[in-house]
C-alpha cells in the first residue's frame, strides 16, 4: 500500500533476502532479467515480489525515484534491496564483496495487472478502460512526476491497474533521462520523452487536460534541496551513486521550474 503522511519521517526502502521458489517472468518484452517470489524482509515480514537484476545505476535510479514519488504520496509498490543467493535466483550485476551473492531489486507485488494486460483482456472495451484511466484523481500528479523525473519509459506496462480507482506505479529504471545517463548529459529544461503524452493524452477530453494540468504544475516546487538529499541518503540512492548525486539533486531542483512548461506541453496543452 502506499505509505502515509506519518510513516514518511523513515526510509521507504527495506531490506531483506530472496527466498527460495523464484521463477523467472516474462512479460511486455522486459529488458532485465526478472523474477516472481517471494522475500523475506528485515522485519520479519514476507512479501511476494517482482525481483530485478539491475546494474548499478538502474538500481539507484529505481530507488530514488520510488522514494520521490512515494514523499509526493504517489502509489509506488515497496522498494526493497534484496540479497540473491546463487541457489535460489540467478543474478549477475552487483556482487556482493566476498560473496556469491547479489543485490537485486525487489517491488512488493500490487494486487493488480498492467494496464496493458488489462488492455489486451478488455479487447474492444479498451476504451472504457482508459476513460477509467483518465478519471484516475492522481493522473495529473502522474504526468508531472514523470516529467520531472525525466521518465522516458512510461508505457502502459509499466501502470498497474487493479480496478476501478487502484493504480500503481512500477518501474523506473529509465529515469532522470535513462538507464545510463552521466551529469553532464543532463539538461533541466529539455523536453525529454513523455510516453503518457503518446498514448494517454489523446484519450483525454480538453477539460480533463486542463484538470490535469492544474495538477501537474504543481509537482516538485515544494520538495526542497535537503528534502531531495535526504531521501536519497536514507534510501541508498546516494550510496550507489556516490559523486554523481548531487547532479542529480541539482537537476531536479532546476527542473522544478520548468515542470508546469513541459507537463502542459505532453498534456497537449499551451501554459
Amino acid at each position: 500500500m502506499p505509505e502515509t503522511k506519518s510513516e514518511r519521517s523513515r526510509p521507504f526502502v527495506e531490506f531483506g533476502a530472496v527466498l527460495a521458489g523464484a521463477t523467472p517472468f516474462k512479460f511486455n518484452a522486459n529488458i532485465n532479467s526478472v523474477f516472481r517470489g517471494e522475500v523475506l524482509c528485515s522485519d520479519g515480514t514476507t512479501v511476494r515480489a517482482f525481483i530485478k537484476d539491475l546494474d548499478i545505476r538502474e538500481f539507484a535510479n529505481e530507488l530514488l525515484a520510488a522514494a520521490i514519488g512515494l514523499e509526493l504520496g504517489l502509489p509506488i509498490p515497496k522498494p526493497i534491496i534484496a540479497k540473491a543467493s546463487p541457489d535460489v535466483m540467478s543474478a549477475s550485476k552487483i556482487q556482493i564483496p566476498e560473496s556469491d551473492s547479489h543485490l537485486v531489486f525487489a517491488s512488493a507485488a500490487a494486487s493488480a495487472p498492467p494496464i496493458l494486460q488489462v488492455l489486451r483482456d478488455a479487447g474492444t472495451a479498451s476504451p472504457e478502460v482508459l476513460a477509467r484511466l483518465a478519471t484516475w484523481p492522481d493522473l495529473g500528479r502522474l504526468y508531472g512526476f514523470d516529467t520531472w523525473i525525466a521518465n522516458v519509459d512510461r508505457h502502459r506496462g509499466n501502470l498497474l491497474f487493479g480496478g476501478q480507482s487502484d493504480v500503481w506505479l512500477i518501474d523506473h529504471g529509465q529515469c532522470f533521462t535513462g538507464p545510463s545517463w552521466r551529469p553532464a548529459a543532463l539538461n533541466p529544461g529539455t523536453a525529454y520523452r513523455n510516453r503518457l503524452s503518446e498514448w494517454m493524452t489523446p484519450s483525454l477530453s480538453g477539460s480533463r487536460r486542463s484538470e490535469a494540468a492544474g495538477a501537474a504544475v504543481e509537482v516538485g516546487k515544494d520538495i526542497s534541496k535537503s528534502t531531495l538529499e535526504r531521501l536519497g541518503q536514507d534510501n541508498c540512492a546516494m550510496t550507489m551513486l556516490l559523486g554523481d548525486f548531487d547532479a542529480i539533486v541539482q537537476f531536479l531542483i532546476a527542473r522544478a521550474t520548468h515542470v508546469p512548461r513541459l507537463s502542459t506541453a505532453a498534456l497537449g496543452m499551451l501554459i
